[in-house]
């Protein structure tokens, strides 16, 4: 489930009240993600989503609003952050920040295509290109210092894995080496976070991950679970991917050099988190809380 935070109708029509998009209609929860309380909201100007954050805090939304109005102003297919009368977009709802999004058209692609990889890649080059102006950081609280922080735990499903994790870790640090552009990241752009209308990108969205880190990668999260069929890769849909990014932004050569390590990292991230996610829910028994396994993540590590 992801509405944790119930709303009723008469709180809807007073936030509404703040906004000139018209009358309510209707609202619904929205049984999807893990992470905050997502409501479909119709009024008589259009659809929206609302959302009521459960774990970001007010004084940490305006970096991802910030950067949603510069994304949209240039153009970049994501949700914009609706603001009110005053010019706010961060909002109270229940207690919790809220902020109300327009609600792109389109669905999430269940098999990515080769054309579905070709856009991916054209969008995350302009969304790179457009955050390059931009002096705002938040760091990265998933990156390699985090992963190499952890190189003593010892809770891992398989008695392999601690092994696997350190030997990991050691290829890893020769990235400290490369020379790798960075920039404000999607991090976290697997495909059930773009929206197609008739096969063509409607949308990029669930930036709540973006940070500071490579830009290399959001490319290769990208090319971890948009270019493969189960643990298979197909080598066209990445190249197509790869060319169309750098049609928008040309890769250097250490960021050539280092895809496979930075590949690598990307898939140690999501097993090390959805690990720790797993003990977690495990020892708290949050039957509420949806939390992928890790095996997906180890074995995708082991074919690179």
């Amino acid at each position: 489930m992801s509405v944790f935070t119930p709303i009723t109708e008469a709180q809807l029509h007073e936030f509404l009240f703040r906004y000139p998009l018209g009358q309510l209609i209707s609202f619904s929860g929205i049984e999807a993600g893990t992470d905050n309380s997502n409501f479909f909201v119709t009024t008589t100007h259009g659809e929206y989503v609302l959302t009521l954050f459960e774990n970001l805090t007010d004084r940490e939304l305006p970096f991802f609003l910030n950067l949603g109005d510069h994304l949209k102003a240039r153009n970049c297919k994501i949700a914009q952050p609706m603001h009110d009368k005053a010019g706010d977009a961060l909002q109270v709802l229940a207690d919790k920040p809220a902020v109300l999004f327009e609600k792109l058209a389109g669905r999430h692609v269940v098999v990515p295509s080769q054309d579905h990889c070709s856009q991916m890649g054209r969008a995350m080059g302009e969304f790179h290109n457009a955050v390059q102006e931009m002096s705002i950081e938040r760091c990265n609280p998933f990156g390699l210092n985090w992963l190499m922080a952890h190189r003593q735990y010892q809770h891992w499903m398989d008695t392999e894995d601690h092994e696997l994790f350190n030997e990991t870790l050691d290829q890893l640090e020769q990235l400290n080496n490369m020379d790798l552009p960075t920039g404000i990241i999607h991090a976290d752009l697997f495909h059930d976070n773009a929206l197609f209308k008739d096969d063509h990108l409607s949308g990029v969205i669930d930036w709540y991950f973006a940070c500071n880190d490579y830009l290399l990668l959001d490319l290769a999260i990208m090319i971890n679970d948009w270019c493969r069929h189960g643990l298979t890769f197909d080598e066209n849909r990445i190249d197509a991917m790869i060319h169309s990014y750098q049609s928008k932004r040309r890769l250097t050569e250490d960021e050539s050099r280092a895809m496979v390590l930075m590949r690598k990292l990307a898939v140690c991230r999501f097993w090390l988190s959805r690990t720790l996610a797993w003990n977690d829910l495990k020892d708290r028994q949050l039957g509420q809380v949806t939390v992928k396994s890790p095996n997906e993540m180890k074995s995708l590590l082991k074919t690179l």
